[in-house]
């Protein structure tokens, strides 16, 4: 069996794998408890680790202590030119995180066709996936990234002296503090996905999908304009599906 772990900014999932299948529920912890999780209680059962890690050298370590029993090689994936039919466009492709990388290559396995490729988590991500038709392979065009949803309430919060991080609504016109923090911030992710969606459409000359990710995901997609609501795709833990299609792409 192979472990899948895809170590984000501030939490880390990981799921057993064998044939292109998770096999497992996804288990999931904040980085700071990775090392007293039941990842280790793993290390017998697998014969390959793969890694995503946009945490940083320290985070690599401590998945590597508590895995310390694993005789299986842990291969860490990083972004490179091309891989499962995705080419990268990135001035220096290798400087594109790997979570961004993994989940354009899992948007194309499964839409094959151009799409927004956003992950919704501390930060947002909002890639373009162009597909020429008949070509066999998809380009990476380039893409944004914003403040979460959180990252940016906290900013409000933290460094103005009459906000507070209550939670707010979603509101046209909002008529209290709270409210207006909250539908400014989700307003602030969604305008930045819309023009990215016309700007791609005009790429393209078709309407892409929006395939959605991350923890925000619904909550984004539940507030596009009405006009990109049939263009919406939720699928869950992209990151982990890259890993699994780079792991059959490198055996």
């Amino acid at each position: 069996m192979i472990l899948l772990v895809d170590v984000g900014n501030t939490r880390t999932k990981w799921v057993l794998a064998e044939n292109n299948h998770m096999l497992t529920e996804i288990d999931v912890c904040s980085n700071q408890d990775v090392a007293n999780s039941t990842i280790a209680g793993l290390a017998e059962v697998v014969h390959k680790v793969m890694m995503a890690n946009v945490a940083g050298v320290a985070m690599a370590r401590t998945i590597a202590e508590a895995m310390q029993a694993v005789e299986a090689p842990i291969i860490t994936i990083h972004a490179t030119a091309e891989a499962c039919g995705v080419r990268n466009g990135y001035d220096y492709v290798e400087t594109l995180g790997v979570d961004r990388w993994l989940s354009l290559i899992a948007a194309y396995d499964k839409q094959k066709a151009t799409c927004l490729v956003v992950n919704a988590g501390t930060a947002i991500t909002i890639d373009a996936l162009s597909v020429p038709k008949n070509s066999g392979h998809a380009n990476f065009m380039g893409g944004l990234i914003v403040p979460g949803l959180t990252l940016m309430l906290n900013a409000l919060a933290n460094n103005t002296a009459q906000l507070s991080m209550a939670e707010g609504h979603v509101l046209s016109f909002p008529t209290n503090t709270q409210d207006a923090m909250y539908s400014g911030c989700l307003g602030a992710a969604i305008g930045s996905i819309q023009r990215q969606w016309q700007l791609l459409q005009t790429l393209d000359n078709q309407a892409p999908a929006i395939m959605l990710s991350g923890g925000d995901a619904a909550i984004i997609a539940k507030n596009l304009p009405e006009d990109l609501q049939p263009y919406a795709i939720i699928v869950d833990n992209l990151v982990l599906r890259g890993l699994m299609l780079m792991e059959r792409e490198l055996a």
